[in-house]
């Protein structure tokens, strides 16, 4: 508690000193689409209506940048109505930032410039590299199989799908034919592994969504594979696989001989969730992870739609305020799946710490956007047309973010 009070004042400071206006917005609004459930609170003197409590607060800032308050910040409390998890939680509060007359370079400066200072300031203990590196979506999704690494060790994943699909191996073969991938990484000194140890990361990886685990491991003196044999490979895979494609596997994770290669096969998602999963399991099972540090990154270049198999819809990625990038314009009705948007998250060890964007300040771009969300016309002049009208006036080209407090807090302690 000691703690946040101190990193709390320190970011006002922080930003006091940088020109930007601390701003109080309402809590009690009309509904807005922030991708959970709103709280709902019934209006007493208009009964059967309702009031509903703040996801958080974009509308209303970007209302702020069109009133001409150039730099805004809150320390803002929000809600979802949404189940409790690990890294969530009904209410919570975060720093709320916008910047108008911005790109996407001058946010992200502005925030390592805060964190930076912010952890040097009130947690000297701790150490922060910079500058902070910058992956885009899909580097991060390739390497590390999600969109917020934990950038303290290596541990990268390979795409085994092509060498895979020429195996005998009917599990690999299957997972490319049916449109999914294998991918793996390089556990380092593990080829010693016990049959219990290893059956403890199958359970684990299947625990995340996997089918399956495949491990293989290169036994024998620490060196370079290859001079690998057969005799030295210990897999239940082993009799499918020539040497030479164990030997292009290992290669290609950078395993050597007293490493073990762990490999899953699937969908892409379910793939990358779990390997993921497995390599922070790794990680923290071989002390790789330095507790005293604070690996912040940016995660740039985040696709503006996803498509919803469930409802069977396009669904906005972060929310439907998102610019696309320059270029990119052309493909928003054509083909949404193609469209990059100025997308940015910050993420520190594992932990995704904030969202923001380079936001849309054109009312007829704007309306592209939310048509393709399945919004009609209607439904977009009663939902969004205290937004549309107001880009109308002239708004400025505007951009921000809005990190978590709560799982800042998590990560500095």
């Amino acid at each position: 508690i000691t703690l946040r009070h101190q990193v709390v004042k320190f970011i006002r400071d922080f930003l006091d000193d940088r020109g930007f206006l601390e701003i109080e917005t309402p809590i009690l609004i009309k509904s807005t689409p922030e991708g959970a459930r709103d709280y709902l609170v019934p209006s007493r003197l208009y009964p059967g209506q309702f009031y509903a409590l703040p996801q958080s607060p974009q509308q209303l800032k970007q209302l702020l940048m069109v009133a001409g308050f150039e730099k805004y910040f809150q320390i803002a409390r929000c809600f979802r109505d949404e189940d409790s998890r690990a890294d969530r939680q009904p209410e919570h509060t975060q720093l709320d930032l916008e910047m108008s007359f911005v790109e996407e370079k001058d946010v992200l400066a502005l925030i390592e410039e805060l964190y930076t200072d912010l952890v040097r300031t009130t947690t000297p203990g701790k150490r922060v590299p910079t500058p902070f590196p910058r992956l885009t979506y899909a580097e991060s999704m390739e390497r590390f199989g999600t969109d917020k690494p934990d950038l303290r060790f290596g541990l990268e994943m390979s795409d085994l799908s092509e060498m895979a699909s020429a195996t005998e191996f009917r599990v690999f073969r299957s997972a490319v034919e049916g449109g999914g991938i294998v991918k793996a990484f390089s556990a380092p000194g593990c080829a010693s592994y016990s049959r219990r140890q290893v059956d403890e990361l199958i359970d684990f990886a299947k625990s995340r969504g996997a089918m399956g685990l495949v491990t293989v491991a290169l036994t024998g003196e620490p060196g370079p594979v290859e001079d690998l044999t057969l005799d030295q490979v210990r897999s239940a895979a082993a009799r499918f696989l020539t040497l030479e494609q164990i030997k292009d596997a290992a290669l290609r994770t950078g395993a050597r001989v007293g490493d073990m290669v762990l490999i899953i096969a699937g969908p892409p998602q379910s793939t990358n969730v779990a390997l993921s999963a497995l390599r922070n399991e790794m990680g923290g099972r071989l002390g790789l992870a330095d507790p005293d540090e604070l690996a912040f990154a940016f995660v740039v270049d985040f696709p503006l739609f996803v498509y919803n198999d469930d409802e069977e819809r396009w669904d906005a990625m972060h929310h439907a305020f998102t610019s696309p990038k320059e270029g990119y314009e052309q493909y928003i009705e054509s083909d949404p799946g193609r469209v990059i948007a100025y997308c940015y998250d910050l993420v520190a060890n594992g932990v995704e710490l904030g969202s923001g964007s380079i936001r849309i300040h054109n009312r007829q771009l704007q309306e592209r956007v939310l048509a393709v969300l399945g919004y009609t016309a209607e439904e977009t002049k009663q939902r969004f047309g205290q937004l549309l009208t107001a880009l109308e006036y002239g708004a400025p080209p505007h951009g921000g973010m809005a990190p978590g407090i709560d799982r800042l807090m998590m990560v500095l302690t």
